[in-house]
């Protein structure tokens, strides 16, 4: 119970932070000055929706945890690598502002409250599905699906670039070096779903256990790409990535009640 404390109050602590930070974007003058009107509103669409959908959604997660759920940690987990995601972003594609220091330490309580979440996860059962309820076969096929959609998304964008040595126009209008989300994706979040696609179909005892965690992470992610395309008027992109998060949240629901 006392480890389940800890991983809980981690996750009220990010809560916690996360409302500060986007309260503080959204309403102190110059926070983003020296960004991009394009990364200035990306900025904006994120703060928006940390502060109303992300930190309620923590918040009970932990909550659930700390209770002694099971499906509250793989929730918990998923929030937290939503966290880490968007908060490494701010940390190293935001010019340096009074909230760094709050970057930085909301970086560090989302990865060891991931990090704790996890090692709890760890000592479950093998036998953690009840497979006759389980949806493994759609919730594996849209995780590779995913996986391998965006990883040729952003090769597509990418390789152009490095044969002609020119700048995507992306990279210019945000006025940064590289693309912090190329990073992220191609190195660790797209092969982590495909990971967890392919654990799943096998139902090769606890890596299964990521399905659930990418597909919370999924259902965030999308959303919170959806907010931002809504809010910058770009109707295609948020009906797309809506419909992503809600596959995303009706996969990730259906996966985690069939867990023990």
């Amino acid at each position: 119970m006392r480890a389940l404390r800890l991983i809980a109050g981690g996750g009220l602590v990010l809560a916690a932070m996360l409302a500060v930070m986007s309260l503080a974007g959204l309403t102190l003058a110059g926070m983003y000055a020296r960004e991009t009107a394009s990364w200035t509103a990306q900025a904006h669409a994120q703060d928006w929706f940390d502060l109303v959908v992300a930190t309620p959604v923590i918040v009970i997660a932990a909550l659930w945890a700390r209770a002694g759920s099971r499906r509250g940690l793989l929730v918990l987990a998923g929030t937290m690598l939503f966290a880490v995601y968007t908060l490494v972003i701010y940390a190293f594609a935001v010019h340096l502002n009074r909230l760094f220091l709050l970057y930085c330490a909301a970086l560090g309580v989302a990865l060891f409250t991931l990090a704790g979440t996890c090692a709890r996860l760890w000592h479950v059962r093998h036998d953690v599905f009840t497979s006759h309820v389980l949806p493994r076969r759609s919730a594996s096929v849209f995780l590779v699906f995913i996986g391998i959609a965006f990883g040729g998304l952003w090769l597509a964008q990418l390789l152009p670039a490095l044969i002609t040595g020119r700048v995507p126009p992306e990279l210019a209008d945000a006025g940064l070096a590289t693309n912090p989300v190329h990073v992220l994706d191609l190195s660790c979040i797209l092969p982590l779903h495909l990971v967890a696609g392919v654990a799943l179909w096998r139902m090769r005892s606890l890596m299964a256990l990521l399905a659930p965690i990418m597909l919370v992470f999924g259902a965030m992610m999308s959303a919170s790409i959806a907010t931002l395309a809504a809010m910058s008027g770009a109707l295609p992109l948020t009906c797309v990535m809506g419909a992503v998060a809600l596959v995303s949240s009706v996969l990730s629901t259906l996966v985690i009640r069939a867990f023990e």
